[in-house]
């Protein structure tokens, strides 16, 4: 096998984040064109309608804000689209006026499953992909995300 220099990896590791970034092929937003898309939600947004659907308990914002690790004002504001879309309904508790349980209406029950469609066949290419390399390479793969991870959350441009 030739030897591939770092400049090379982060050359090609350039073209397929701007691939990702601006490709109109990929499965969510293809599938997702006539009727997810017409709410305009962010990938979070419809990551809370699955978590909604896959619940079996009452759900909070600072459940959501937990589970996503997100602010609990990225919640709101998250919340605050899917509540003008009708997609969640909002019930605040009898007990202790403060709390405020989330549940999707129908419409929400509706989109969350095309989400959760969507999320499995997304899901089965990566473990498509992943099949293809044997353990080792798996590990440096693994690890070289993690670290371009890291260097997004720490802010670093890409």
């Amino acid at each position: 096998m030739a030897k591939v220099t770092v400049e090379e990896v982060a050359d090609h590791l350039r073209q397929t984040m701007g691939h990702v970034a601006t490709n109109e092929n990929t499965l969510l937003r293809t599938r997702a064109a006539a009727h997810i898309g017409a709410y305009q939600l962010s990938l979070t947004q419809l990551q809370i309608l699955q978590f909604l659907l896959q619940s079996d308990e009452a759900v909070t914002n600072s459940i959501l804000a937990d589970h996503f690790a997100i602010s609990k004002p990225a919640v709101t504001k998250a919340l605050c689209k899917l509540n003008k879309e009708l997609l969640v309904d909002t019930k605040v508790s009898e007990t202790d006026r403060r709390v405020t349980t989330l549940a999707l209406s129908g419409d929400g029950v509706t989109l969350a499953r095309e989400y959760q469609e969507i999320d499995r066949e997304i899901n089965e290419t990566y473990l498509g992909i992943a099949q293809k390399f044997g353990k080792g390479d798996r590990k440096t793969i693994l690890k070289f995300l993690e670290t371009v991870e890291g260097s997004l959350n720490q802010g670093q441009p890409f």
